[in-house]
Order: C-alpha cells, then sequence, then structure tokens
C-alpha cells in the first residue's frame, strides 16, 4: 500500500499544512506568490440559513501589499473581538466564486507546510518487502537432487 501511496502515512506524521492565526491573514496574503491561492478555513450561515464550515482557495492577483490583494480578489475584512469576519464580498469576485459570503469568520488561515518529501516511505517500504521476501524463501524446500540415470 505505501508503494502505491506513500503520502498516506507521510501526512499523518507530517501535516501538510500549517494553521496560522486568522488576524494575520494579511501579512500572509502579502508573502503568497503572484497568482497564487490563499487557503481559509470559514464558517458561517448561507442564504438558506444552514451553517456551514468549509476550507476555500481565494485566488489572488498580482503582488503588492495583502489588505490590496484582499480587496483585488473581491474581500473586505473586519477585525471585532478576536474575530475576523468577512465584512463584504464584491459581486461575481473570484472571493464570491471561491464560496465565500459576507459576514462569515475566517477560523484560520492554511499554508504549505515545510516538510521533507514523501517518496522517503519507499524506503521501509522496500526493506520491508525484502524482509518480507527473504522470509518466504527460507519457507521454500530445497530443490531434490536429480535421479542418477545411468543405465
Amino acid at each position: 500500500f505505501v508503494l502505491f501511496r506513500p503520502g498516506f502515512f507521510w501526512d499523518m506524521a507530517f501535516p501538510k499544512y500549517q494553521n496560522i492565526a486568522a488576524s494575520q491573514i494579511e501579512s500572509v496574503a502579502g508573502q503568497v506568490p503572484e497568482n497564487g491561492t490563499l487557503r481559509l478555513v470559514v464558517e458561517g450561515e448561507t442564504i438558506d440559513g444552514k451553517h456551514v464550515k468549509k476550507t476555500v482557495q481565494l485566488p489572488l492577483g498580482a503582488s503588492g501589499s495583502g489588505s490590496e490583494r484582499l480587496m483585488d480578489a473581491g474581500l473586505e475584512i473586519v477585525m471585532e473581538e478576536n474575530k475576523v469576519l468577512l465584512d463584504f464580498v464584491a459581486f461575481d469576485s473570484p472571493a464570491q466564486r471561491a464560496g465565500l459570503d459576507f459576514d462569515w469568520e475566517i477560523l484560520n488561515v492554511e499554508v504549505l507546510s515545510d516538510r521533507l518529501p514523501k517518496q522517503l516511505m519507499f524506503i521501509p517500504a522496500l526493506l520491508l518487502l525484502a524482509l518480507l521476501a527473504l522470509l518466504q524463501k527460507r519457507r521454500v524446500p530445497p530443490a531434490p537432487l536429480p535421479f542418477d540415470q545411468t543405465v
């Protein structure tokens, strides 16, 4: 299983994303590469009255300051009482297309973690496979000696 899906166990040991407080959204948005995406965990109430909590990827345009990039994506935020709320989401903006709505709370921002490559899981998997082959090879009975066919 590890040979076909090395990230399964690797993601358990080393999470792919690191959570950053929502209050730092502007500084994180300023560090995202040009035309990159910002990954947000948000929760709020939809127009249907359903409470949702989801992770969205907000596409950001050209580089600049964090607040400018958020405004260009159609998002205005307000910070009140240790909460970051979406104050305004522009119509037909990247923020609205990403599934964000006004008056939702940003719980945290997720950024990629700096971790080793998941292909390192191949090493213990191949060692385990070699050990298994060695143990199975010991189970094979020795080949019988050919009969002496002298006439």
